[in-house]
């Protein structure tokens, strides 16, 4: 398999903070069934690196990505994509950031039935009115190995082709974080 490529050097990216979190707390819940998911976490992720986040289960690994992606309210701290801060920002100017700055791959795919995996791929982008860069788009699905798979819908999918169409998808759009 290549590998995909910005064109942008990586001494030239390494530098940049693209997320950050400071004292960033999620509380689930009020008295006797309060759950504290994140408390008081502080991280910032930079350009060009990859960052591995281990825990065990219900450790608030998820829940710190929910948070920092505004995908999920923050209980205190801060959460920032960039030099946007996330917490008070209007549903539209948050749905705007997400789309175009993050590109997300769930757990679950979350892959829609109706549609084929090239419409999955490219469906954030015709969503917000973009048509894909073909040659990146080509690129991409070149990439995680569905040329041949573009027309048929999840169903018609293995388990890994899924996975590798949520990547896709996650990728098209050239986001700054995945």
């Amino acid at each position: 398999m290549s590998t995909l490529n910005s064109g942008v050097s990586t001494a030239t990216r390494a530098t940049a903070t693209l997320a950050r979190a400071a004292d960033l707390s999620k509380v689930y819940g009020q008295g006797e069934t309060r759950v504290v998911a994140l408390d008081a976490v502080s991280v910032d992720f930079r350009q060009a690196q990859f960052t591995a986040i281990m825990g065990p289960s219900g450790s608030g690994k998820s829940t710190l990505m929910h948070c920092m992606a505004g995908l999920d309210s923050i209980s205190g701290g801060s959460a920032r994509i960039g030099d946007v801060e996330l917490t008070g920002l209007k549903d539209k100017k948050l749905t705007q950031l997400r789309r175009d700055k993050i590109g997300f791959i769930f757990q679950a795919f979350n892959l829609l039935p109706t549609l084929t995996a090239l419409e999955n791929i490219t469906l954030p982008m015709d969503i917000a009115g973009r048509k894909p860069d073909r040659a990146w788009l080509d690129r991409v699905v070149e990439t995680v190995g569905l040329s041949g798979r573009l027309k048929h819908r999840p169903s018609q999918l293995s388990g890994g082709q899924q996975q590798r169409v949520a990547v896709a998808r996650a990728l098209a759009s050239r986001p700054e974080i995945i």
